[in-house]
C-alpha cells in the first residue's frame, strides 16, 4: 500500500463522510437530541464512510486501506474541519454544500499524513551491498 493510496483513500473519505452528515444533521435535520448522541452520529457516520470506501477500493481492485487507518482519519476529520463549518452553514445552496464537501476532502487528506508518512518511510528500506567486484558500496532501495 503506497502512501499516494493512502491520501487519496483518506480524501475520498473525508468527501464521503462530509455528504453523509449534510445529509443527515442538515438537509434532512435530524436532531441529535444531545452532545452524546451527536458525537456517537459523527463517530457512526465516520465508520460507514471508512468502511465503504475500504469495499469500494476491494471490489475494483486498488490497494486496500485498512479500516484502522481510514477510521481515525474519518473520525478526526468529522470533528475538526467539519465541525465548525456545520453549526455556521448561512445557507443550504448548492456552493455552500459543495464547499463543505471539498472540506471533507481536504480535511482527510490532511489527517493521512501521518500514516501516508509512515507507510512511506517503512517502503524506502535500504541496504548495502558491498563486495570484492565493486569499488564502491552500492545502495540499493527496494520499492513496489
Amino acid at each position: 500500500m503506497g502512501w499516494k493510496h493512502i491520501v487519496a483513500s483518506s480524501a475520498a473519505t473525508g468527501a464521503l463522510l462530509a455528504i453523509f452528515i449534510l445529509g443527515v444533521f442538515v438537509l434532512a435535520e435530524i436532531d441529535p437530541g444531545s452532545f452524546g448522541g451527536l458525537c456517537g452520529g459523527f463517530f457512526a457516520l465516520s465508520a460507514l464512510s471508512a468502511y465503504i470506501v475500504n469495499e469500494i477500493s476491494k471490489r475494483v481492485d486498488w490497494p486496500e486501506v485498512g479500516l484502522k487507518t481510514l477510521i481515525p482519519v474519518a473520525f478526526i476529520t468529522s470533528i475538526i474541519p467539519l465541525f465548525g463549518p456545520l453549526f455556521g452553514l448561512p445557507n443550504n445552496e448548492p456552493i455552500t454544500l459543495v464547499t463543505v464537501v471539498l472540506f471533507g476532502a481536504v480535511g482527510g487528506a490532511f489527517w493521512s499524513i501521518p500514516f501516508a508518512g509512515w507507510a512511506f518511510y517503512s517502503e524506502r528500506k535500504t541496504t548495502q551491498i558491498v563486495g570484492p567486484s565493486t569499488p564502491m558500496p552500492v545502495i540499493l532501495t527496494e520499492s513496489e
